[in-house]
């Protein structure tokens, strides 16, 4: 049952459109991997993953081993790859629930070889590769080392080999094609001694910026949301933002003018104003950084916030908005009346990535599929 008057709305038909558009764009033998790392990037992992996988995705990804253990338990069965890194305690995990670890230094390598060693297992990892990013993976003189060496890691079969791409989304290939020529240039000498089934380079962006990343896999992020990785791209693909984030008015005063509002009175009324106090607030991951700076959809307009977003509360200006009452429904992302708020909009008043809006939305807010 919900009791709040705010909630977000995810339409899962929207996920599928969006895998539709990338399938489009890899070559047919390939597979796609759903990244649904933080919770799906705040849209809710397992219905996403669920839909995503009637859609035809055979991979799923994750950050965290908790993220990969929740996915098993929910019934999730396609093979998921642990994209982040993991501490010895994470170790049974990987075979009590069928986790492919993803590799990226000698030591990940020696714990995950010691490992299996005790328990009599052979296990299938990716191993990652740093062609640029300055994160995670191996270099050139580790990578070296490693394969020299394999025979001290004889529990390990190397399945599958990745990079991540760094700058995909600037609109200039100049780097990306950098890192696809270092990939290029390791996986040749990965593939003296080994045989990976799995090759993948590109992210979102990686898949219509990156000409030339044409391994087996393609790990689908950002875009699967509706979200355009950014607004540089040369090549975008049709999206459809897949969340709505509604709220309610939970009461309507009217004050007259050089009414100070919330806290820390940031605020004067310049006129007598009707104002509609919201049931969402920072605790909801509605920035507090939006105080007097940004606006919401009432009755289809554009309303100011006024004052400072409060931990449950926000106020907005519905002075112009006629007929407005109580439990109007209010947008904070989405459309309404041809009018639209998108997270990427909100991003850029924001300073940030439309990534960090939709992964901030808190687990107060109830997520409904549609």
């Amino acid at each position: 049952m919900r009791y709040r008057r705010a909630y977000l709305e995810v339409s899962l038909s929207a996920i599928v459109h969006n895998l539709r558009q990338y399938r489009q764009e890899i070559p047919e033998h390939a597979a796609m991997m759903a990244v649904v790392k933080a919770d799906g990037y705040g849209h809710g992992a397992i219905p996403v993953l669920k839909k995503a996988i009637e859609a035809g995705v055979t991979w799923a990804g994750v950050a965290l081993i908790e993220e990969a253990i929740e996915l098993r338990n929910a019934g999730i069965e396609i093979p998921i790859l642990l994209l982040g890194s993991w501490f010895p305690e994470a170790l049974p995990a990987f075979s009590q629930y069928g986790i492919t670890p993803v590799v990226h230094s000698l030591d990940s390598a020696q714990g995950l070889q010691d490992y299996a060693k005790r328990q009599n297992l052979r296990i299938k990892i990716h191993i990652k590769l740093d062609t640029g990013m300055g994160r995670l993976g191996f270099c050139e003189k580790s990578l070296v080392e490693f394969l020299t060496h394999f025979s001290n890691y004889d529990h390990l079969i190397i399945d599958g080999v990745m990079t991540h791409f760094s700058s995909a989304d600037e609109g200039v290939e100049s780097f990306s094609q950098e890192q696809v020529r270092k990939f290029n240039q390791a996986l040749s000498l990965v593939k003296r001694w080994h045989h990976p089934t799995w090759i993948h380079l590109a992210n979102t962006a990686g898949i219509t910026e990156v000409s030339g990343t044409r391994g087996n896999l393609f790990r689908v992020g950002i875009g699967m949301y509706g979200q355009p990785p950014s607004a540089c791209l040369v090549n975008p693909v049709q999206l459809r933002e897949a969340i709505t984030w509604k709220a309610g008015i939970i009461q309507l005063q009217q004050h007259p003018a050089h009414v100070p509002l919330s806290y820390g009175r940031t605020f004067y009324t310049q006129r007598p104003s009707q104002i509609a106090t919201v049931c969402v607030g920072y605790a909801d991951g509605y920035s507090r950084r939006l105080s007097n700076e940004f606006y919401a959809l009432v009755r289809g307009q554009k309303v100011p916030i006024v004052g400072n977003v409060c931990m449950d509360m926000f106020l907005l200006d519905v002075t112009n908005v006629p007929g407005v009452e109580v439990n109007d429904e209010v947008i904070l992302i989405g459309q309404q009346q041809g009018l639209s708020i998108t997270a990427s909009e909100m991003a850029e008043q924001l300073q940030t990535i439309n990534y960090e809006i939709t992964c901030r939305i808190s687990k107060r807010i109830p997520r409904i599929y549609t």
